[in-house]
């Protein structure tokens, strides 16, 4: 019998800005070993800029990383703030081009 390959990619996935304060004498790090624990979470960034980490979160539909968001995330201690972005489409992922443009040929317009 032959074993057939299972899509096991997620329906929905978000890349989540997290401010965080960072605890005294080792920063960043317990909280983002809290966070980065939990099963929803694909990965993991300590980034510079506006806010703290970078979160990327895979699930079945929207409800279910909203509910992560709110249950889990932004409700932990020295969470300050979280800005959530769904992806919509990609274009590119990991170095390979997912879809090739479209050979459109359209009427040259001159005026």
């Amino acid at each position: 019998m032959r074993k057939t390959a299972v899509n096991t990619a997620a329906a929905v996935s978000a890349l989540i800005e997290v401010s965080i304060t960072p605890q005294k004498d080792v920063g960043f790090d317990n909280i983002a070993e809290r966070i980065y624990r939990f099963p929803e979470v694909k990965s993991c960034y300590l980034v510079s800029g506006g806010y703290d980490l970078l979160v990327v979160v895979d699930g079945d539909n929207i409800q279910i990383i909203a509910e992560f968001v709110a249950a889990k995330l932004s409700s932990m201690q020295n969470v300050r703030q979280t800005t959530t972005h769904f992806l919509l489409k990609k274009y590119k992922e990991e170095g390979q081009i997912l879809k090739q443009p479209r050979d459109e040929k359209r009427q040259n317009i001159s005026y």
